[in-house]
C-alpha cells in the first residue's frame, strides 16, 4: 500500500472584518469589550468580526434581514412610531456593510532567514 507523502499546500489563512459606514445624519455609538465604536456620518469604521457579531449580529455571509432586526432592537429603532413612519428601515438602509478580508502570513525573523 502506497501512502501519499506529498506536502499539502494549505490555503492561506484569512481574517474577515467589517467596514461599516453610517450614512444617516446622526452619530451612532456602541461598545464591545469596553472599546467604544463611534459611527459618525459618512466616515467608514473598521470593526473586528467579534465586535460586529456582538453589536450588529453581523458575520461574513449572514442574512442582512436578520442584521436589520438585531440592530433595530439593539439601537432602539423597533419602536411602533419608527416602524409606522418607516424611519427604522431608512436608518438601516443608510448603513453600508463591506466585508474586508485580510490574508495572514508568517513573519520570518531575520535570524531564521539567515540560518536557511
Amino acid at each position: 500500500m502506497m501512502v501519499d507523502v506529498t506536502p499539502q499546500v494549505a490555503e492561506p489563512r484569512t481574517l474577515v472584518s467589517l467596514k461599516l459606514t453610517n450614512n444617516n445624519d446622526f452619530v451612532i455609538e456602541d461598545r464591545f469589550d469596553s472599546v467604544p465604536y463611534v459611527l459618525k456620518p459618512g466616515e467608514p469604521v473598521s470593526i473586528p468580526s467579534d465586535a460586529a457579531l456582538h453589536m450588529l449580529g453581523w458575520y461574513p455571509g449572514c442574512d442582512l434581514k436578520a442584521v436589520e432586526t438585531y440592530v433595530s432592537r439593539r439601537w432602539g429603532w423597533n419602536t411602533p412610531e419608527l416602524i409606522k413612519t418607516g424611519d427604522a428601515k431608512k436608518f438601516f438602509a443608510a448603513l453600508s456593510f463591506k466585508p474586508i478580508t485580510f490574508k495572514l502570513v508568517e513573519v520570518v525573523e531575520k535570524t531564521e532567514a539567515a540560518a536557511a
